[in-house]
């Protein structure tokens, strides 16, 4: 899946490599993150919220989270296995030498590393809490059609790669704002939710407009048609945000996805090479 020389697509290796920096993957990083994160270690925030940490850790290893837990527990829940799909994706592609090689994909390894660091940032937000992050595999389901996508030619699974970063937009955005509504009484807290879940949604904006760049217009249409299909299931494999948000609230936001609000939410960290 090399990247292309279509005016979109080289403005946004030109902006990857701005807001990026250079490129490491042996030792997984990109350098202008690196600079960020250090940054943002000089200045370290710790919430005053104190979590059951047993319950906590009781929970990380369920698929269906125990009734009546805080709701500010639910969402360090959620923001703790946000990224387990990305994560095993990720982990297949390394395993199975899945990944990009060559001057053609240097926006793919962009793209890789990037979410390389999205594990990271959600264990950077637990942490503001004095928690960790212990990684888990999704569902076996979810791992046998993980599996077939990291396996299958790229050009033939990019409208469901699309559709699925679709969702990751919505669901980042979800969390971003609930974490600030939840945590509004500490506005260092809430900043610092803000500020690194905006990380994530600037990179998987910048993947949507992307994969819209390089697919046809039919190839749109299936992407979107997707996009609605795929959705809804995923919110309601992930109880911990339903319980967040009540069905109607995951209804308006999926079917108000717009790309270009998000991007100026971002506030010049995303770019998108093309609308959906």
């Amino acid at each position: 899946m090399a990247s292309e020389t279509r005016p979109e697509i080289a403005a946004y290796e030109r902006f990857l490599v701005t807001r990026d920096g250079a490129p490491d993957l042996l030792r997984h990083t990109l350098s202008n993150r690196e600079r960020l994160f250090a940054g943002l270690a000089a200045l370290p925030v710790r919430s005053g919220f104190h979590p059951d940490r047993d319950a906590y850790l009781r929970n990380l290893a369920r698929r269906v989270p125990e009734d009546g837990l805080d709701p500010r527990l639910l969402w360090l829940l959620a923001t703790a296995k946000a990224n387990q799909a990305e994560r095993f994706a990720v982990g297949l592609a390394e395993v199975y030498g899945r990944l990009p090689h060559g001057s053609d994909d240097r926006i793919l390894l962009h793209i890789h590393l990037q979410e390389t660091y999205h594990t990271r940032i959600l264990a950077d937000v637990v942490s503001l809490f004095g928690l960790p992050v212990h990684p888990r595999p999704p569902s076996p389901l979810l791992r046998l059609f993980i599996t077939r996508m990291v396996f299958a030619p790229p050009q033939w699974v990019l409208p469901l790669t699309g559709a699925s970063e679709m969702v990751g937009c919505v669901f980042f955005r979800a969390l971003r704002d609930v974490g600030c509504e939840l945590f509004a009484a500490e506005p260092a807290v809430a900043a610092r939710i803000r500020v690194l879940y905006n990380e994530i949604l600037a990179d998987e904006i910048g993947h949507v407009g992307y994969i819209a760049a390089r697919l046809g217009p039919a190839r749109r249409r299936l992407m979107r048609a997707l996009y609605a299909a795929l959705g809804p299931r995923m919110v309601r494999q992930m109880r911990e945000l339903r319980q967040l948000c009540p069905d109607s609230e995951w209804a308006r936001r999926l079917t108000g996805f717009r790309l270009s609000e998000m991007v100026d939410e971002c506030a010049g960290l995303a770019y998108a090479a093309a609308t959906i």
